[in-house]
């Protein structure tokens, strides 16, 4: 395992995430346990999740945050795993969450079912461009002086407000954003695709501002939901209706050709040169990995092991 260097956290970064979307729903308590325990075990210590995962109810508690707060409590890991995760996600009828009074409830009810009082990294769920942006870091800088929070991170917000918010914090002596999470993987999609035009996914113009300001991302998706493994075993008739909505197009067939090259080179999964891609991409960044079995997760982490140079990366893409 590689880690991330990110001196705002307290704990150490891996760079390879477990995401925890479906734990405690899809993926039932037990395998959830088991899938932390394993990703622990192979040298995983990122953990990321959100309020809003799981929630039967808007405001609800968590399945994944409870789930997660279970695991830590009943091994006495807390010291050992960095710990992410986001709040302040719009309702379900997409109005914003935006208040003093929303931030703190979500922020108790973190700590409450995780079981901790410190964050890692907090992100701000998704952004409100109708609020100023000194009304938000203003808002949230007071998580980190009372250390409650380590690194603020902005998920799901374009690079221009990101810049914008990081000039004003800096300009008024506030905490900037130190990361970013969206959607980024080397089968490329959009917002659009994704069929959520509140996402924000990676695209040229994007990563290279990331690389500039030298700002890591927690890549969400980053496998494409299992595209270049499907669609290198089964063909186009393997995937999914999501796979095909989300992935599908000539750029992302080419690429899977390629992943296949660099595959049987290495002799290692194309889940793993897929995960490998975004380890070793620059700037410095984190792949998000979410699996449904401990197979899965075992073969994901191997592309922690995998190292790309600039010229094998930018033939992935096809450079």
């Amino acid at each position: 395992m590689r880690y991330l260097e990110l001196k705002q956290a307290a704990h150490q970064i891996s760079k390879i995430a477990i995401g925890t979307t479906y734990f405690g729903t899809e993926i039932d308590d037990k395998l959830s346990l088991r899938m932390l325990d394993v990703f622990a075990e192979l040298g995983g210590t990122t953990i990321d999740t959100a309020r809003m995962y799981g929630q039967e109810y808007p405001g609800g508690p968590s399945a994944s945050e409870t789930i997660i707060g279970k695991w830590l409590r009943s091994n006495g890991m807390r010291e050992n795993m960095a710990l992410v995760t986001k709040g302040l996600h719009p309702t379900p009828q997409g109005e914003s969450r935006f208040t003093h009074k929303a931030l703190l409830v979500d922020i108790q009810r973190s700590q409450d079912e995780l079981q901790t009082d410190y964050f890692d990294i907090w992100f701000l769920h998704r952004d409100d461009p109708s609020i100023p942006i000194q009304e938000i870091m203003e808002m949230i800088d007071p998580l980190v002086q009372s250390k409650t929070v380590g690194a603020l991170g902005a998920s799901n917000w374009s690079i221009e407000r990101i810049a914008e918010a990081n000039t004003y914090a800096l300009d008024h002596g506030l905490s900037p954003f130190s990361i970013s999470e969206i959607q980024w993987s080397l089968a490329e999609s959009t917002p659009q695709r994704m069929g959520d035009e509140t996402m924000v996914c990676m695209d040229d113009r994007s990563l290279q501002w990331y690389r500039d300001a030298q700002m890591p991302v927690l890549a969400f998706s980053s496998q494409g939901k299992g595209f270049f493994s499907k669609l290198i075993e089964h063909g186009i008739d393997g995937l999914s209706e999501k796979s095909r909505n989300r992935f599908l197009s000539q750029k992302n067939i080419a690429r899977a050709e390629r992943v296949k090259i660099i595959s049987s080179e290495e002799q290692v999964s194309p889940a793993a040169v897929t995960v490998a891609y975004i380890v070793n991409e620059s700037p410095s960044s984190v792949a998000i990995v979410g699996c449904s079995s401990v197979e899965q997760l075992k073969d994901s982490l191997s592309g922690a092991d995998l190292v790309l140079d600039r010229n094998r990366l930018d033939f992935l893409l096809g450079r």
